[in-house]
């Protein structure tokens, strides 16, 4: 359910109902797939529809009240269903695209909870589109701004209460979810304003750090019903940890603080399902940790994770990992660049490649492309193969990337994104990554220094490119 585009309201359960049928119908333009998949997260279940000619219809089992996910392609949107339901949904993908979800086309039979819920998500769309500049206010600004919003949308969920549609379970789950997200736009504030904003010198007040401390973290049915409740659940923790690491001044990057992550969160009077989530987080940070962290992480993952699967995992990516080291074969990988000509890495052999994995939404990657530019241009001459592998979901954002900013050498695009077999190959968790492989087709460094080290990989190319 990650890759859906939130609309602020996620699995609620009601109660059942004689009529376990609800009818879905509408019209699609501009479709990303050839299919509709509609699921619903906490009951396991999920159909698929077929679009003939931009319509699809599908009656389906709905036992009980609840949201559904709608999904074509990688774009979609939530739906509350009710048993008897009869709903036309009507669309466009690339307004989706845009995030303009207003213009969605509701109509039929019991369709009011998804149309009120879209309304929500349309108010949070348009607070969040402009939220960077946003956590640039000052604090009493920042305040005004979320209060009065937070204050409009209680309004409206008061207003939908007189109409009746709805029963109090619902609305219990919308303000919860309203209110964490106002939580953690003061989370955010918290985290990023000093960042972007160095100029301001005023602290920030102390009270934005409690907004939201009033919502309990223990409770273990909304964890598993809710998604936002989960991953609220998560960060708050996390904060939690942080906050102990800073509070005995250790380096956030030091065994000391690892092995206090880990001392933390085996005490933590939380269930284990929250510890394994938890500390999985953590591990998945193993790839950019240092010797002495890896050495924590591998030691002690077992004595804090109990879930199989991530266990698995992360024994997965230790083996992979493994078979990433110096003077290794690198894995090949083979990809259509801007000109629509296939590009093998075998091809390359006999030259230095230098790997830039990036995508066009990625901010760091796009901070690292002027280095990666001007060292190319240094390099032109070397026998170096500057390759970066796009993995945007959006071909054309990437085409037009690579064309606004005249990038240079070989230009790929990985179909797939996170499941390309760069990413898999390359046990890669973030990007921008950047990977190092000699003449002879051998791995130097499967975590390569980045083009803003300038002088760092700069002579190590030319080591390279002159060997």
């Amino acid at each position: 359910m990650k890759n859906f585009i939130y609309l602020g309201i996620a699995v609620l359960l009601f109660a059942c109902n004689p009529q376990p049928i609800a009818k879905i119908s509408g019209t699609i333009q501009n479709q990303a797939a050839d299919e509709i998949v509609i699921s619903n997260q906490l009951l396991d279940s999920s159909d698929t529809l077929k679009i003939t000619d931009g319509a699809f219809i599908a009656s389906l089992t709905v036992e009980q009240a609840g949201t559904y996910y709608l999904k074509n392609g990688k774009f979609g949107f939530m739906l509350y269903l009710k048993p008897g339901a009869d709903i036309t949904i009507n669309f466009d993908i690339d307004q989706l695209k845009q995030g303009n979800y207003t213009s969605l086309e509701l109509s039929g039979k019991e369709f009011e909870e998804s149309k009120f819920a879209l309304s929500l998500n349309e108010k949070h769309s348009a607070i969040m589109k402009d939220f960077r500049n946003t956590l640039m206010l000052p604090s009493d600004s920042f305040e005004n701004l979320i209060n009065t919003y937070h204050t409009s949308i209680i309004s409206s969920i008061d207003s939908f209460k007189q109409t009746g549609v709805a029963d109090q379970h619902f609305f219990d789950r919308i303000e919860l979810i309203k209110n964490i997200e106002k939580s953690e736009k003061y989370m955010y504030y918290t985290m990023y304003h000093k960042r972007l904003a160095p100029q301001d010198s005023l602290p920030i007040p102390a009270s934005f750090k409690t907004v939201g401390d009033d919502i309990a973290l223990d409770n273990e049915a909304l964890y598993k019903e809710l998604n936002t409740y989960k991953y609220f659940v998560l960060k708050k923790y996390d904060a939690k940890i942080n906050q102990a690491i800073e509070d005995e001044e250790l380096d956030v990057e030091s065994a000391a603080a690892a092995n206090k992550k880990f001392d933390y969160l085996t005490a933590l009077a939380a269930t284990q399902e929250i510890k394994d989530e938890l500390g999985n987080q953590m591990i998945s940070s193993y790839t950019y940790a240092n010797d002495e962290v890896k050495e924590v992480y591998e030691s002690r993952y077992a004595e804090l994770i109990k879930n199989e699967e991530y266990i698995a995992e992360f024994k997965t990516l230790l083996a992979k990992l493994d078979a990433l080291k110096p003077g290794n074969k690198a894995p090949t990988f083979a990809y259509t660049d801007i000109n629509g000509e296939l590009i093998n890495s075998e091809d390359l052999k006999g030259k230095v490649i230098y790997i830039d994995v990036w995508a066009t939404w990625c901010g760091p990657c796009m901070r690292e492309i002027p280095h990666l530019k001007a060292l190319e241009e240094e390099l032109h001459n070397k026998d170096i193969a500057f390759v970066s592998i796009s993995i945007d979901g959006d071909k054309d954002a990437w085409e037009k990337m690579v064309a606004k900013k005249e990038l240079k050498g070989y230009q790929l695009f990985a179909e797939g994104e996170w499941k390309s077999d760069i990413i898999t190959n390359y046990a890669i968790k973030g990007i921008p990554r950047f990977i190092l492989i000699d003449k002879n087709g051998n791995l130097v460094n499967a975590n390569a220094d980045r083009p803003s080290s300038e002088e760092v990989i700069k002579k190590q190319l030319i080591e390279l490119a002159n060997s």
